[in-house]
């Protein structure tokens, strides 16, 4: 059971919570395929909105479905791009790693969370709901445009303005609705942005490790490559 409302530059959705021994069984396959990932994720419950996503598929998987999704998660553990680096990248190109300051966007305030995730109690069982909204992100003085639409906060910590983020998504852009592209890079009227993928949604992490300001320069290669 899933239902959604999407409003311009946001999204409420709302899904069954994981059958019981789903999140045991999530943790178990992060940690076959990729250990290194784990200290990406607050608490075990965080993974309940990844539980059979492009992300963390539950079914056993064939040799080669499991090497596909290894090197996926291996871009969980990749360094972040610098602001530069993603924004001459072609629309599409990903999973990439980006990792910045979060702002709410020109005239939306910043008192309210950007994203949240809860879990509660319903008619027909618990329910997990997810409640997020476009931002910006700050790389390097740049802005990238986060569409929210399809992607997933794997923290119980609702995400608001001036929190650090890891973002992991594909390359795209956007119509620069406030004048906020910068010229230098020759982006005209568009924002770069990074979005949810046909198979691998959108994942928001909170950053741990080096700041934002310290992002790999040049390209990373777990953190790039269109699966």
């Amino acid at each position: 059971m899933q239902s959604k409302d999407r409003a311009r530059d946001g999204f409420r959705v709302e899904s069954r919570y994981p059958a019981p021994g789903a999140l045991a069984r999530a943790r178990t396959r992060l940690f076959e395929l990729a250990p290194e990932a784990l200290t990406l994720f607050d608490n075990w419950t965080s993974l309940a909105c990844l539980c059979d996503t492009g992300w963390l598929a539950l079914g056993r998987p064939s040799s080669a479905m499991a090497r596909i999704v290894r090197r996926r998660l291996r871009v969980l553990t990749s360094l972040p791009l610098s602001f530069a680096t993603f924004a001459a990248r072609p629309a599409g190109d990903g999973p990439v790693h980006l990792r910045g300051r979060c702002a709410a966007l020109p005239g939306h305030g910043g008192e309210a969370p950007l994203w949240s995730t809860d879990a509660r109690d319903g008619a027909d069982g618990r329910v997990l709901i997810e409640i997020g909204r476009d931002f910006l992100l700050s790389i390097d003085g740049g802005d990238v445009y986060v569409l929210s639409n399809g992607g997933h906060l794997a923290s119980a910590t609702p995400l608001c303005a001036g929190d650090d983020v890891s973002v992991f998504g594909f390359s795209d852009e956007v119509l620069d609705r406030w004048g906020l592209a910068s010229g230098v890079h020759g982006r005209g009227g568009v924002l770069p942005a990074i979005r949810s993928g046909s198979e691998l949604p959108l994942l928001l992490t909170r950053s741990r490790g080096e700041p934002a300001s310290s992002a790999r320069r040049g390209p990373s290669r777990e953190g790039s490559g269109t699966l």
